[in-house]
């Protein structure tokens, strides 16, 4: 028993020592448990390996040895065993760091994986080249100049061709009236996805796996059946096991790395008609194709839904407008999955019936507590629905409303909330010069080509909307106008503005009594009044204050932290050339010793190799026990340069 716990004791020191000295000659800064798997593997396979390579070489006999007393080779035969088992070991370990790097993703799988990414978005890339050119966006491609109304129809045919990201996209862009123009818009708003739903036993696999539960645990029915179908995600009825009726929004399998891909390439394609188009580069396509990624990204998070949901719901309750948002049930809700409550009613879009049967006075209260909703959502709270028409507007048989679907909710900051009020309380007052004071904070830098020809729209378009009455035509005619004078907004912005005109459309179903402008007007007009508030302004000024007051202390540190940057460029450019050539030194000397190495191989190979020259007592040729030298030697070289090399080389994302 002494015996094997002596013996146990000698392997785990003999392990520990052979690790961390492999680790030692590697010169990498891997873990300790990384060197001590590295010990295990020398002592149980590579030291046996090593021995058994010998003996088949001749340089060792382990039954000769048995007889007769240890020779002096035999002690030079067992350096060099013990060299080759080092040399291998760093090998192992090196092999290792490339294949599971310690510390960052920058090994050969990782690499591998990069490699077939690059080339499954390249295929992809070609692949909706391709359908461009098949389908006539050759010239816009390649940088010709074209009209909206001469590419619109072949862009929806290459949209729809190339795959629903690229159609969820168009129909993104076919809202946004501030940059597209109006007859492309209309040719994006035709864009249909047609998609299959997903089979239900990858959706309910996917649920269950989210939910971390069985669906039998959380639910006591689900439809297998989605209520809809569309290119992100689709919608199923479902019954809690507490007996609440509720809808399941579960996003496809797989579709993140799709839309990942897919929005890769439309950033490369974007940029490359920016480069060659200058109707592109006044719509600034490459930075409105990030505003698109960003929203359809977050999209694909159910939770920034859920968020967004509650935040929504909070400020209902507080408001008590009569307009519900649904509850939502946070632990059945992950990011590929969203469990709402279930509103009984019917969309706005087939309520007629529903509506026709209310009388007057409740129906022109609906309108305006829809309006209520809707304008403290975006001016007060700054968080509000973005896709407010009909069919998310649900009307239930005694008349209550109720907003579904928050798959898209902007949120605008106080600042932009001031200068849209504004805007709109210049418009009431026919105070066009106010309006484009507005209208130039809002954009997003720039300025307009001519600011004469801006007041002067500005005041036709005041002069013209205000004998309509009509605050859709005044929407859409704004975002237009953004267009033609070369002023991008936030899309955040736009989306409030596109709200306010969808407002209109569902006022008119609820009630087309009502005077709509008015209704708009007249509560957009308290609103801004409030920023007017004795209290509110105390608290700005105070803010405003203090923040001065911090600012002028500060003065001289900033006036002396610029002092003292300016002084410093030349002595960074020069630290920065000195790094470099540091670098480039280290790169240079890891590449020498990886060229020695190869050198020093070639001369062990030819050593070992030899035929006659001296021997050692028992019989041990000298030059193969000097190439084998050489041979681990090299080894040890090579592993070590190239690590250094894999370090100095790769930069990780």
């Amino acid at each position: 028993m002494l015996a094997w716990l002596l013996a146990s004791v000698l392997i785990v020191l003999y392990v520990t020592v052979l690790g961390l000295t492999v680790r030692w000659l590697v010169g990498a800064p891997v873990g300790v448990i990384r060197s001590l798997v590295t010990g295990v593997v020398g002592f149980f396979v590579v030291i046996p390996l090593v021995f058994a390579l010998l003996g088949g070489s001749g340089l060792v006999d382990p039954d000769g040895m048995s007889d007769r007393d240890v020779a002096p080779g035999d002690v030079l035969v067992g350096a060099v065993a013990l060299l080759w088992v080092l040399a291998l070991g760093a090998a192992f370990l090196a092999a290792l760091e490339f294949l599971w790097p310690s510390h960052h993703s920058t090994g050969i799988l990782w690499r591998l994986k990069r490699a077939r990414d690059r080339v499954r978005r390249a295929v992809r890339y070609v692949h909706i080249l391709r359908v461009g050119m098949r389908h006539g966006l050759g010239p816009l491609l390649r940088g010709r100049d074209v009209s909206a109304e001469e590419i619109g129809p072949a862009l929806v045919a290459a949209l729809s061709d190339a795959g629903v990201t690229f159609v969820k996209l168009g129909q993104v862009l076919a809202t946004r009236k501030d940059v597209v123009p109006s007859e492309l818009a209309r040719h994006l708003a035709t864009l249909q996805s047609a998609v299959a739903p997903e089979e239900w036993g990858a959706v309910a696999a996917l649920i269950a796996r989210d939910v971390g539960e069985p669906l039998s645990a959380r639910f006591s029915s689900i439809d297998p059946a989605p209520l809809a179908a569309a290119s992100i995600g689709q919608v199923h009825a479902a019954t809690l096991t507490t007996g609440e009726r509720v809808v399941v929004k579960v996003q496809r399998p797989n579709v993140r790395a799709q839309v990942d891909t897919d929005i890769d390439i439309a950033r490369r394609i974007c940029r490359r008609i920016e480069q060659r188009s200058t109707i592109a580069r006044r719509m600034q396509v490459g930075r409105l194709m990030d505003e698109l990624a960003e929203s359809l990204r977050a999209e694909l998070d159910y939770r920034i839904e859920a968020r967004s949901h509650a935040l929504l719901r909070t400020a209902a309750e507080r408001r008590s407008h009569n307009v519900r948002i649904p509850k939502l049930f946070a632990t059945l809700t992950t990011r590929q999955v969203l469990t709402i409550e279930r509103i009984s009613g019917t969309p706005l879009a087939r309520a007629a019936h529903i509506v026709k049967a209310l009388p007057p006075g409740a129906r022109h209260r609906l309108a305006a507590a829809l309006v209520d909703e809707v304008l403290e959502q975006i001016l007060v709270d700054g968080v509000f629905h973005a896709d407010l028409h009909p069919g998310n507007i649900m009307v239930a048989d005694d008349g209550t409303l109720s907003l579904i679907d928050f798959g898209s909710v902007a949120v605008i900051g106080q600042e932009q909330r001031d200068l849209l009020a504004g805007l709109f309380a210049a418009f009431e007052a026919g105070d066009a010069r106010s309006a484009v004071i507005a209208i130039r904070h809002l954009t997003l830098g720039g300025e307009p080509r001519d600011s004469a020809l801006l007041l002067r729209d500005v005041g036709e378009l005041f002069t013209v909307t205000a004998i309509e009455r009509d605050t859709t035509a005044l929407s859409e005619r704004l975002l237009r106008l953004f267009s033609r004078h070369g002023l991008a907004i936030p899309g955040a912005l736009a989306a409030a503005v596109r709200t306010m005109a969808a407002l209109q459309e569902a006022i008119a179903m609820l009630d087309g009594s009502s005077d709509y402008a008015d209704l708009i007007l007249g509560r957009i007009h308290r609103i801004a009044a409030s920023r007017f508030d004795p209290e509110r302004l105390h608290k700005l000024a105070t803010a405003q204050g203090l923040a001065l007051t911090q600012f002028a202390r500060r003065v001289p540190d900033i006036l002396d932290a610029s002092m003292e940057a300016h002084a410093s460029r030349v002595t960074s450019r020069l630290a920065g050339r000195k790094e470099a050539r540091v670098w480039m030194l280290r790169v240079v000397t890891g590449l020498g010793g990886c060229a020695v190495s190869v050198c020093l191989a070639a001369g062990a190979v030819a050593l070992i190799l030899s035929e006659g020259g001296p021997v050692l007592p028992p019989g041990i040729p000298v030059f193969p026990l000097i190439g084998a030298t050489i041979g681990a030697v090299a080894l040890i070289l090579g592993t070590r340069c190239a690590v250094v090399l894999s370090r100095l080389i790769t930069v990780p994302s």
